[in-house]
């Protein structure tokens, strides 16, 4: 019984039409002020928290993508900020990977040149010696067939 009572108390609470409000959003300027003029135009107060984490999935994963060509799709500001924080953070996502990339590239470069500085001239002479047996090599084969 006291659950019942507590609504008739609490009236400051505060409900909202999203139809109504999706329609205003898209009215035209001159009936947005005569609508204000009347003081009939609906507020839309609604805030996202998109830093909370448990809504963390809808960032990350595609199943939760939002799609602006779906014909039930309403463009509203908490829609709006929930794809801007998206979009932010796949750049974010991007910026770090290209750092990363930048990163492992300047070690390999690091490598190869430690690599071509540390081979000493015996080294290089037998590589050489090598390459020319198996021209020759080749070349005797190439005979055989021809």
């Amino acid at each position: 019984m006291a659950l019942l009572m507590m609504d008739d108390e609490d009236d400051t609470r505060k409900h909202f039409n999203y139809k109504k409000i999706v329609e205003q959003q898209n009215l035209s300027k001159k009936k947005k002020k005569l609508l204000m003029k009347k003081k009939e135009l609906l507020e839309d107060d609604f805030q996202v928290n998109v830093a909370d984490t448990r809504f963390q999935a809808m960032f990350t994963s595609p199943l939760f993508n939002l799609d602006p060509s779906d014909p039930n799709f309403k463009k509203t500001k908490a829609v709006e900020k929930i794809l801007e924080e998206k979009a932010r953070r796949r750049e974010e996502k991007e910026q770090d990977l290209k750092e990363a990339n930048k990163g492992l590239e300047n070690k390999m470069a690091k490598k190869g040149e430690v690599a071509k500085k540390a081979m000493d001239p015996a080294l290089s002479v037998l590589i050489k010696s090598v390459k020319n047996k198996t021209k020759e090599f080749q070349a005797r084969k190439k005979q055989k067939f021809n």
